[in-house]
């Protein structure tokens, strides 16, 4: 392939999201004020867990990394990846939401039943009447479902919104003079055609990472404060070690839903400020929405499991806290094969995950038994 572009790099997803930052036309940069620390304590125990080892032998796995407390107790790299290399969360990001709306509720600036428009009062049908929870619970039934626009129709109306949906992103070039912005693209949504109203009355996830972009322009109101000023603010907040990326749409309104980019240990570090913040449990509380495939509820931008809480990302991005063991474990891929997603997959980063927490759990238990 020749040299990568906005044109070809999702047909190189593996090189593209490695390479996203030196891509993408606008982004946010920022060299944190103070490096959180980590220390390298790793644990030969946990290193021989069989679905860890099972992680390390696939070849779309780029990098591995668990923290406990502040301990690195494992790491893995893959071929042509290395600690000091950059990646695409993509969705993982989504929870960056989730640290903005703590700081908003605590400031008392803002309540998760609100409704948009009492924020955005010009904004479009797909999303007026929905409320702050919805919308950040991918539970509102607007046109735009992003599980099945990559099989629409061509020149279908689905299909017409995916291009608008990735070029408003910044994911494909330009068409046209003026490029459309994500609040634009959000305004221009209309409720689902299969329905009277945006009212999702089944509480199944439709999927889209323009709800949380909405969410982040909520934020921006409540907040009378720039979204682009509170998102640099927690990219310092992370504390990384090296330069940590945000992308931004064509208006430099960062996109939360889906613009990290960063370090596998920087990943680890903002995976410690979700494992640290304080709304955890209301959003166990109110995690109602159904994930199809899944015994697991979705909420306020976290995928709820019985231990703890997660985020994938397109491409083989992965997320995943556990308070009660002070556990961060996160993955970074690039799937090579015609599905970004697939279940296996991530099915199997979950065992891991569970896996290392059981395992936490077990030594907390013995040291308890000890004293």
């Amino acid at each position: 392939m020749s040299t990568l572009s906005l044109d070809n790099w999702q047909l190189n997803r593996k090189l593209g999201l490695r390479q996203l930052h030196r891509i993408l036309p606008d982004l946010i940069s920022v060299n944190a004020r103070n490096t959180k620390k980590l220390v390298p304590a790793y644990d030969n125990t946990l290193a021989k867990e069989p679905h860890l080892l099972g992680l390390c032998e696939k070849d779309d796995i780029a990098a591995i990394v668990v923290i406990q407390g502040s301990n690195i107790v494992f790491e893995h790299y893959g071929k042509g990846f290395s600690a000091s290399c950059v990646h695409s969360a993509q969705s993982s990001t989504k929870p960056v939401s989730t640290l903005l709306l703590e700081k908003a509720i605590s400031a008392g600036k803002i309540a998760i039943d609100d409704h948009v428009e009492k924020y955005i009062p010009e904004i479009g049908p797909g999303f007026y009447g929905c409320s702050v929870k919805d919308i950040m619970s991918m539970n509102v039934l607007h046109e735009f479902n992003e599980m099945t626009a990559y099989t629409a129709p061509m020149g279908s109306r689905l299909e017409q919104l995916r291009i608008a949906d990735e070029s408003s992103f910044g994911y494909l070039p330009v068409q046209g003079s003026f490029p459309i912005s994500r609040r634009d693209f959000a305004q221009s949504l209309q409720p689902s055609p299969h329905h009277s109203s945006n009212e999702n009355t089944e509480n199944t996830m439709v999927y889209a990472t323009i709800n949380t972009e909405v969410s982040g322009w909520i934020l921006e109101r409540a907040m009378n404060k720039p979204l682009a000023m509170q998102v640099r603010e927690l990219m310092h907040d992370i504390g990384g070690e090296g330069t940590v990326y945000m992308s931004t749409d064509h208006q430099g309104v960062p996109s939360i839903g889906a613009g990290l980019i960063l370090t596998a240990r920087d990943f680890a570090r903002y995976g410690m400020l979700l494992r640290d913040c304080n709304y955890l449990p209301t959003v166990r509380k109110e995690a109602t929405t159904k994930i199809p495939e899944s015994t697991n509820l979705y909420g306020l931008s976290l995928t709820v499991l019985k231990t703890g809480y997660s985020h994938s990302g397109w491409g083989g991005q992965y997320v995943f806290v556990c308070p009660e063991t002070d556990v961060v474990a996160v993955v970074f891929g690039g799937i090579s094969g015609l599905d970004p997603m697939p279940k296996s997959y991530f099915d199997d980063i979950e065992s891991a995950a569970a896996s290392v927490v059981a395992y936490y759990d077990q030594n907390k238990k013995e040291k308890g038994a000890k004293s």
